[in-house]
């Protein structure tokens, strides 16, 4: 029997925003992971057909298009727009929603949503509508998508970034995180040769992280693949690479624009607002259905 050690490396692409505004970023913690609810607006006038849209707000972690692929489930054939607000977190995470969000085609826009009554923070069931949505009102003051968000915005088929929202870029770093591995080693001796009977590992350990933010021609070249898919123009890929990793470039709207990022003028209430479900054809997203306890009916568009 023999013991051996091993190092193993993971790496890991990720980008979160450094502190923007150093005051008012001490006051606010930093978001917690990516999470999504489908809201329904709490203006009760524009029952029975009422906008619906999916609210998604946090870092973008591993298990994000894990979420993702929940809600889309429970969404069901309806097409709702994303209402998204994110400080970044793992590209590869986010590039994988964001083939998501493209496959159903969904709106997006950067924003927030103010819930009323339960919210996904508390330990309540929503149960004021009968999809199971929860109440809330849409609104861009203050919104932000910032480092790896921008990935994620890219795939909707009509991007919005109002005059009160905020779009950030810079740099990816590379996180690698090395770990022990302690492993055994069960053998024989047959005919004064060792023969292998198993191998386990036995511990591991933390061994140290470092960070670069250097990319190689093959992780860029993906970049650049992904976001000409996207209909994005290519030249964000060099924008981003341009910007340190500890600053963050904020785009003006003239630049959303340049680089395709936005398909048009508007903001969160041109996909969420009552007005959009009051007009003919009616929007979409605007979903009608009975008091609670019934079922969802279709859209009344």
């Amino acid at each position: 029997m023999v013991a051996g050690v091993l190092l193993a490396l993971l790496v890991q692409l990720v980008l979160v925003a450094p502190v923007l505004a150093g005051k008012k970023q001490a006051r606010e913690p930093a978001l917690q992971s990516m999470r999504f609810a489908i809201v329904r607006s709490a203006v009760s006038s524009c029952e029975p057909a009422c906008p619906e849209w999916i609210w998604a707000s946090g870092t973008i972690l591993d298990d994000t298009p894990a979420k993702l692929r929940k809600i889309l489930k429970a969404m069901g054939n309806r097409r709702l727009p994303i209402i998204m607000e994110s400080n970044g977190g793992n590209v590869d995470a986010a590039m994988q929603v964001g083939r998501m969000i493209r496959k159903r085609g969904l709106d997006i826009a950067i924003g927030r949503t103010r819930f009323e009554g339960c919210s996904p923070d508390q330990k309540c069931k929503p149960g004021r509508y009968a999809d199971g949505a929860y109440a809330g009102y849409p609104y861009p003051a203050g919104a932000y998508c910032l480092s790896a968000c921008p990935y994620i915005f890219a795939a909707g088929e009509r991007r919005l970034v109002g005059p009160w929202a905020l779009m950030g870029v810079h740099q990816i770093t590379q996180v690698y995180t090395q770990t022990r591995i302690t492993y055994e080693t069960r053998y024989r001796m047959v005919n004064g040769k060792k023969k292998i009977l198993d191998t386990k590992i036995i511990g591991r350990k933390p061994a140290g992280s470092y960070e670069r933010t250097d990319l190689s021609k093959g992780y860029r070249k993906k970049l650049l693949v992904y976001f000409t898919g996207m209909g994005i123009d290519p030249a964000i890929v060099d924008r981003m690479l341009s910007i340190p990793a500890k600053d963050i470039s904020v785009l003006t709207q003239d630049e959303l624009v340049q680089y395709k990022l936005v398909t048009g003028a508007g903001d969160v209430s041109d996909l969420a607002a009552t007005r959009i479900c009051e007009q003919e054809p009616k929007a979409v997203n605007c979903v009608g259905i009975k008091s609670a306890g019934s079922k969802v009916v279709s859209r009344m568009n």
